[in-house]
């Protein structure tokens, strides 16, 4: 039997829950958005770092279900979000829900258009694959498989979710790390094969070498 305790509580105003009332997002839109609501108000925050994985655990909705809801949701400034920096959008003059209802059609459009493709070149991308057979394009091809998101204040970093999360593990003051990355690729104009290897790899640059004391000492 559920026993909810009140002194456990979310804190929103009424204004914003009466235009919220009145907004025709999807069901899954208004999951995520819960979700975002309940980790940011519910720990008196307005913004946190909330990753796509918290979110799917959360809603039990599916990764690529989680991805197009939070694009549709910052496209209809209901979020605000940078990387996985997350928070609700408090200011209801901002939304806009016919946007993210004209997105959705657009997508599924598009959808409907790459499953045609699919099907019309699946035997021809089949003939394309068995003549791949260099180690390092496989590889590139892995690497493209897997999705990446962007950060950075010039949006020039790319990290997939499982990298986001190592780093941010790993490294107490991993956006800091990130923002450094992304201001030397923008003024140097630099290209790395991986973003998240030249993070770690700065890193044990960054980490002092401590020689070692001689055992004894020597006199002339």
């Amino acid at each position: 039997m559920a026993n909810p305790q009140p002194d456990m509580h979310t804190q929103i105003s009424n204004e914003i829950l009466e235009h919220l009332m009145m907004m025709p997002l999807s069901g899954n839109q208004w999951q995520v958005l819960m979700c975002i609501i309940r980790k940011t108000y519910g720990f008196h925050k307005k913004q946190d770092c909330l990753t796509n994985s918290q979110i799917i655990e959360a809603t039990k909705l599916g990764k690529t279900v989680v991805s197009r809801c939070l694009t549709l949701l910052q496209e209809g400034n209901f979020i605000i979000r940078k990387g996985h920096i997350m928070g609700f959008q408090k200011d209801w003059e901002q939304w806009q829900p016919e946007l993210a209802k004209r997105i959705t059609k657009v997508s599924q459009t598009d959808n409907n258009k790459q499953e045609e493709k699919l099907a019309t070149w699946q035997p021809e991308l089949a003939k394309r694959i068995t003549k791949v057979s260099h180690p390092l394009d496989i590889q590139k091809k892995k690497e493209t498989i897997q999705k990446k998101d962007i950060y950075g204040e010039f949006k020039n970093v790319l990290l997939t979710t499982e990298e986001y999360e190592k780093l941010q593990q790993r490294f107490p003051d991993y956006l800091d790390r990130i923002e450094r990355l992304s201001e030397y690729i923008s003024s140097k104009g630099k290209k790395y094969a991986s973003h998240y290897a030249t993070i770690l790899t700065w890193a044990r640059k960054d980490t002092p070498v401590v020689e070692p004391k001689p055992l004894y000492k020597v006199v002339n």
